[in-house]
């Protein structure tokens, strides 16, 4: 699997853990829609839940990877592979821009500063974008709605800083959940990287709606990844120390 294909498979997996349910208020501009999405995600206090990654290639899965996620307000982030065997054990560890890494195969933790490096460069920001302390990929656009499409809010993002990691956004946003339903993401030059179709939105708890499974196509409407939940807890109160690095494992 090339890392390109690694970087859009996590860079698409945000959209996994956004969007839940707000009172109504009048929408007029596309920064309406992305304020709501914003506002939603903040009633998620953790997260916690085991995904299932399938790359495929030529139509046939390639690799199929399994995680347990786990987040927690207001910017920690644990995530731990489960398979294949070969990376089974390995752990990112974030809490505000430290991120340690344990490779399990050689019992070493390597140690990184995520505030040197872009969103481009640092895929495992993602993951964590609903979190408080931690800034989202909309801010580097300014979102235009749309004439009306449909049933669903459709929006074009186009750059606003020189960070901005992609040349324009599309998308279409559920006027209920305010989960989008699906996502183009364009290059700097203009050509498509990515289409991403979000599906089976449920409402986890009060009021709170994630996506448990999408699917993302390439440039000539190839399916390239399937991302799913297997299980999935909202606001549970998980405990903080699960985010703490482990003392007793030897430096790199």
């Amino acid at each position: 699997m090339t890392q390109h294909a690694i970087r859009i498979g996590r860079v698409v997996l945000i959209l996994l853990v956004a969007g839940c349910a707000a009172a109504a208020q009048p929408i007029e501009t596309g920064k309406d829609v992305i304020a709501r999405m914003r506002e939603n995600t903040q009633r998620i206090e953790d997260l916690d839940a085991v995904l299932t990654i399938e790359t495929y290639s030529d139509g046939a899965v390639d690799l199929t990877q399994r995680i347990r996620l786990s987040l927690l307000q207001p910017a920690r982030m644990r995530q731990e592979y489960l398979a294949p065997d070969y990376l089974a054990g390995n752990l990112t560890l974030i809490i505000g821009d430290d991120m340690w890494i344990y490779i399990a195969a050689a019992d070493t933790w390597y140690e990184k500063d995520l505030s040197e490096l872009s969103a481009a460069e640092q895929p495992w920001l993602v993951f964590r974008q609903f979190l408080r302390g931690v800034e989202d990929e909309f801010a580097d656009y300014a979102f235009v709605l749309q004439e009306a499409d449909g049933e669903n809010y459709h929006l074009v993002g186009t750059p606003t800083t020189d960070d901005a990691a992609y040349g324009r956004i599309e998308l279409w946003v559920d006027p209920e959940t305010f989960v989008p339903t699906r996502r183009l993401l364009y290059g700097v030059d203009g050509n498509l990287l990515v289409d991403l179709h979000i599906l089976e939105v449920e409402e986890v708890a009060d009021g709170t709606y994630l996506a448990r499974a999408m699917e993302t196509y390439d440039e000539d409407g190839e399916l390239r990844s399937a991302i799913r939940y297997e299980e999935l807890t909202v606001n549970s109160g998980l405990d903080p120390a699960l985010f703490e690095r482990p003392v007793e494992s030897s430096d790199g």
